[in-house]
Parts: C-alpha cells; sequence; structure tokens
C-alpha cells in the first residue's frame, strides 16, 4: 500500500510539473510575466519566492497551473500592460497553450527512447496456448505458432502485437497475421476481430481472441485448499490426461469446458505411474453476467519454453528515436480511435480510468521493477498530452481553440461564448470523472 501510495504521488509530481513547466518555459520567453505556479490545487502546503513570482505546493495533487498575469482578472499597471497574457499575439498564446502537452510528449519519447537504449524484456510473440473453439482456433492458429507481423507490422513481443491489433482493429476489417509455425513454415491467417464488437479495446483482448503467451502444461503445480479440486482430491504433480474420456492434449481444453459451466467433470490423473478417475464439481462463478466453473487448480509451466520466449529489445541511440517516435505515433492514434469510439458507442465506456486505476497501476509497476515504472510513467504522460489537446473548453485544447479563432478573425472570443464553453467543460468534466470514479471502483472493488 505504501508503495502504491508512494508510486501515484511521484507518477503525478512528475506529469504535473513536467506539464506545467512547459507553460511556464514559454510564457517567460513570450514576455508574460508569471505570477504562481502550482503543483497542485487548493489551500497552499509549501509557499516560496523566486523573484515576483509565487511557487507553491497544494492540497490537491490531481494538476497544477500556471498562473499569469492577465486584465481580465484583475486591473494592472500601465507599465506592466506589455506583459499580460490577453495582450499578446495570439501565435504567442497558442504557443504557451500547447506547450504544457508538447512537455509532456516530449517526457514520454525521451523515457521510451531511454528504455529502447538499456533495452527492455519482453515476451516473443509464441502461442504458448490456442484456446479450443476460440477465435484464434478457428482462424487457423496453433500452439507454438510464432506471430512475425500484424496488418503488414513486424512485431517482436506479445506487447507489439497487441497494440498492433488494437491500431487494426479500428478499420472494422479482419486482420491478416504473418505467422512461423513450429516447423518453420510462413503462411497468413486472418483474424476477424469485429466478432469481438466492443470488447476488441478490452486490455484482455489476446485472450478474447484465444491466444496466451503462457505454455501451460496438463501438469498441477497447486491445488487451492478447500477448493472443488482439492475436495475431489487432486493434488500438486497429478498429470490430468483425460478430460470426460477424452485426451487432454492442452490445459485450454479444460478452460474451455469450465468457461460453459459448472458442470461435474471425471478427469483421468497420472499419479505414481498410475492413472486414476477422479470426479470433480466446479464452483459455480458469475463472471459478466454468466456462471462459469472454476476448480482452484494451478498449472504448471513449461520453464524450458518460458525460458526460450524471453526476448530483450535494445536498439542503437538513433534506432531508439525512432522506435520511440513510431509508439508515441501509435499509441495517439489508438487513443484518438478509443474515444472516437466511445463517442459513437462501439467502445465500451468501461475503459475509462480515474486516479484509483491509475494509483494501481503505478503501485503495480513500480513492484515489477523500475524499467516497467518508466515505461508506464511513459504511457501516462503520452495520454495527459493527448487528452489535453482534445478541444474541450477548461482543457488545453479549449483555449487553444479560442485562441485559433482569435487569430483567424482578428478578435478574441467574447466573455460571453468563453463562460459558456466554461460551463459546458464544467459539465463535461465532472461527468468523465464520475465515470472514471464509477469505474475505479467496479473495477477494484466489485470486478
Amino acid at each position: 500500500m505504501l508503495l502504491t501510495v508512494l508510486a501515484f504521488i511521484v507518477t503525478l509530481g512528475v506529469l504535473v510539473t513536467v506539464h506545467e513547466w512547459g507553460h511556464y518555459w514559454v510564457a517567460r520567453r513570450c514576455g508574460v510575466k508569471v505570477l504562481t505556479f502550482s503543483i497542485g490545487f487548493g489551500k497552499p502546503l509549501l509557499r516560496w519566492r523566486r523573484g515576483d513570482e509565487n511557487w507553491q505546493l497544494a492540497a490537491i495533487p490531481l494538476g497544477g497551473y500556471v498562473r499569469m498575469l492577465d486584465e481580465r482578472e484583475a486591473p494592472i499597471p500601465p507599465q506592466d500592460a506589455g506583459l499580460a497574457f490577453n495582450r499578446q499575439h495570439p501565435f504567442k498564446k497558442i504557443l504557451i497553450v500547447v506547450a504544457g502537452p508538447l512537455a509532456n510528449l516530449i517526457l514520454a519519447g525521451l523515457l521510451y527512447a531511454g528504455l529502447y537504449v538499456h533495452g527492455v524484456d519482453a515476451i516473443r510473440p509464441v502461442a504458448g496456448q490456442v484456446l479450443p473453439a476460440s477465435i484464434a482456433e478457428r482462424a487457423g492458429f496453433r500452439p507454438g505458432d510464432l506471430l512475425v507481423a500484424v496488418a503488414d507490422r513486424p512485431v517482436a513481443s506479445w506487447d507489439e502485437a497487441f497494440v498492433a491489433l488494437l491500431d487494426a482493429a479500428g478499420d472494422d476489417a479482419p486482420v491478416a497475421v504473418r505467422v512461423r509455425d513450429a516447423q518453420g513454415r510462413e503462411s497468413e491467417r486472418t483474424l476477424p476481430l469485429a466478432e469481438l464488437g466492443r470488447s476488441v479495446y478490452e486490455p484482455r483482448l489476446l485472450i478474447r481472441l484465444g491466444f496466451s503467451p503462457y505454455p501451460l502444461t496438463t501438469t498441477i503445480e497447486r491445488v487451492e485448499p478447500g477448493s472443488a479440486a482439492d475436495a475431489a482430491g487432486l493434488r500438486a504433480g497429478d498429470v490430468i490426461v483425460t478430460l470426460d474420456q477424452r485426451a487432454l492434449a492442452q490445459w485450454g481444453q479444460l478452460q474451455s469446458v469450465l468457461q460453459e459451466g459448472a458442470a461435474p467433470l471425471t478427469l483421468g490423473v497420472l499419479r505414481d505411474g498410475t492413472v486414476r478417475a477422479l470426479t470433480v464439481v466446479p464452483k459455480a462463478v458469475g463472471v459478466g453476467g454468466r456462471t462459469i466453473g472454476r476448480l482452484g487448480l494451478e498449472p504448471a509451466v513449461d520453464k524450458q519454453a518460458w525460458q526460450a520466449a524471453q526476448v530483450r529489445l535494445q536498439y542503437a541511440p538513433l534506432g531508439a528515436v525512432s522506435a520511440a517516435v513510431e509508439k508515441i505515433a501509435i499509441q495517439t492514434r489508438l487513443t484518438l480511435s478509443m474515444f472516437g469510439r466511445m463517442i459513437v458507442g462501439k467502445a465500451s465506456l468501461d475503459q475509462v480510468s480515474g486516479p484509483l486505476t491509475i494509483a494501481t497501476y503505478a503501485g503495480e509497476s513500480a513492484r515489477l521493477g523500475l524499467s516497467t515504472y518508466i515505461e508506464y510513467l511513459a504511457l501516462i504522460s503520452l495520454s495527459l498530452a493527448v487528452l489535453n489537446l482534445l478541444p474541450v473548453p477548461l482543457l488545453d485544447g479549449g483555449h487553444l481553440l479560442y485562441h485559433v479563432v482569435e487569430l483567424l478573425t482578428g478578435r478574441p472570443v467574447s466573455p460571453q461564448v468563453e463562460a459558456i464553453g466554461q460551463r459546458i467543460g464544467l459539465t463535461l468534466l465532472f461527468a468523465l470523472m464520475a465515470l472514471a470514479l464509477f469505474n475505479d471502483i467496479h473495477r477494484l472493488f466489485l470486478g
């Protein structure tokens, strides 16, 4: 819990500071007088002066602001009129507004490039399992298949394959995947992602398609005490060889049967050189409005195959910069596509996350190591940049829209229009915050 809180504070602190520093740095160079640089909102906890500027840390850490001299907020001395934000050329105003998201974008690029130079541990896109009757199996995928390219984009890890599939899903057309099988033969297979409907954008996309990177065996690694498997007499080390008198070739066959319900099963178990039949009654569990069966078993992983799937992706500096730019371009396109699809109802609103989820993921990534946490920090920084540029009043994108209008028309947007925009922006942001908080609570405590 302490690590989660600390990681969350560091994440917000870094992202907000970088964002506001972008506004501040460009404002100063455009000749605008800065009055306050604040990390956080609300009551100041710590304040200090830098020249004639107030710097502070405030109580609510969910953002920050740079307050500039502006005649629309308070009267200013005549000698300072040229330093006021509202007196600047629209082009300067645009630069100041864009500078915050741009700073987050640059931070994401630097973090990604640094990771690629250092090297990123990843998992080769080898199908450890292909679940029976899944979309992937119907498309012809088999365990041991290596995904070489998705929609003509080479992929070197499951992360890259996942992102490429998400990116290709926006076209609603079947996605071509080039595959190399266990014998080294290459062929092309087609995944009809549209069958998933709105679920295509969920984090569990690969599982929903029927892929699992884990080369699971049919050997039992662990039996949960008090579970259905424990009551049936199953033990760690048992090898399940048959399921309802049919040969069990891979663990996914058992998973698929359990997804259909909690009917009693007869398992043929190899123990001490002898096969014995055990009847087990799965525990009925409600998931997503349907009932599935749960045994309380953990299968053993094929350690040799899992070790062979590990890969380290590392680039020379120029290659790292190129890879970082490509990743940012893809993630930006995915973020915008996701919002567009949510607006028209083609993607679930469940994907909207708030501070509780951010804090949870920050803590989990920190526990997995510095590289994982830095990659998470880069992703959130990029998301913050993109979301802030959406043309919503109160966000940087809303202010950017006003200043573009001023640049084109030669006159500022009227106070009445800005006031209406603020009310609309507040309504949208409060609705978004409420949705994010609801999703957080449901995901963390009820999901």
